[in-house]
């Protein structure tokens, strides 16, 4: 791939959206997500000429290389002694302000219990809207592997929700 000043802005202007919803949704600060989602565009043009097109989307390369940064931000972090990756404020001026501040601790809560593989696809899947083989491709799996790890993901916050007082109908009982 070459490194055509036209093209790369091309590629970032149909790239960088999706690109920093998906570090934006992983780190606290938007700030933070900012600069990894730039990051990931710079590291890309710097390493243009490795890219080997086999069937994946530049999309999809891109996204692997902002996990790999937001990975290595939140290692970073970790060991600075901050271990909680999602941003923890939430902004409800309606009178359910109680519940739904509620409902995304219980999910948090749930979420921080599945395996780092499990939390990405159900990022993936439902946080920033890809479908299954999107998905697959930007794991590196198989389309098949994307639906058995969803289904336990599923599986496994639901019975954490279970255990917090969900009642079989949804909701907080």
């Amino acid at each position: 791939m070459q490194r055509e000043a036209a093209a790369w802005e091309q590629i970032f202007e149909l790239h960088y959206r999706r690109v920093f919803a998906f570090v934006r949704y992983r780190l606290r600060s938007a700030e933070e997500a900012e600069d990894i989602a730039s990051q990931a565009f710079e590291v890309a043009y710097a390493r243009a000429e490795h890219f080997d097109y086999r069937g994946a989307p530049i999309g999809a390369w891109l996204m692997g290389i902002a996990r790999n940064l937001v990975r290595d931000h939140i290692k970073k972090l970790g060991r600075r002694g901050i271990d909680d990756e999602f941003d923890d404020s939430l902004e409800v001026s309606a009178p359910d302000e109680v519940d739904v501040v509620g409902l995304r601790r219980d999910l948090l809560v749930a979420m921080q219990t599945l395996t780092g593989d499990q939390r990405e696809v159900l990022e993936f899947r439902f946080l920033l809207d890809r479908s299954v083989a999107e998905t697959a491709v930007l794991m590196n799996r198989s389309e098949d592997a994307v639906k058995n790890l969803q289904r336990r993901a599923l599986a496994a916050m639901q019975r954490v929700l279970a255990g917090e007082g969900y009642g079989a109908a949804g909701g907080v009982t």
